[in-house]
């Protein structure tokens, strides 16, 4: 969420980049601005990891969902079914 810790100037960035990544890691993402407008976001390697992975598995369910509405019943085999013909 944007609030006034987590808003950075680019100057801020480039004379204290050590702080400003540690802002991110502490706060949550930090807004970068230059000139009053914002032109990038920094934030921690992890939280932009789960970010990117919670956004995966989100599209992931939409296409889900659009195959089983355009596929037949047939088309889909269970695990068990599945197992049953590996042999396992």
């Amino acid at each position: 969420m944007l609030n006034t810790q987590t808003i950075k100037s680019l100057t801020d960035l480039r004379t204290n980049p050590a702080a400003i990544t540690q802002l991110a890691k502490d706060e949550g993402p930090v807004y970068i601005f230059n000139r009053s407008k914002p032109i990038s976001v920094l934030m921690d390697l992890e939280d932009y990891e789960d970010l990117i992975d919670r956004l995966e598995d989100a599209l992931d369910a939409i296409e889900s969902k659009k195959l089983k509405k355009s596929s037949k019943k047939s088309d889909f085999v269970s695990l068990d079914e599945l197992k049953k013909d590996l042999g396992i």
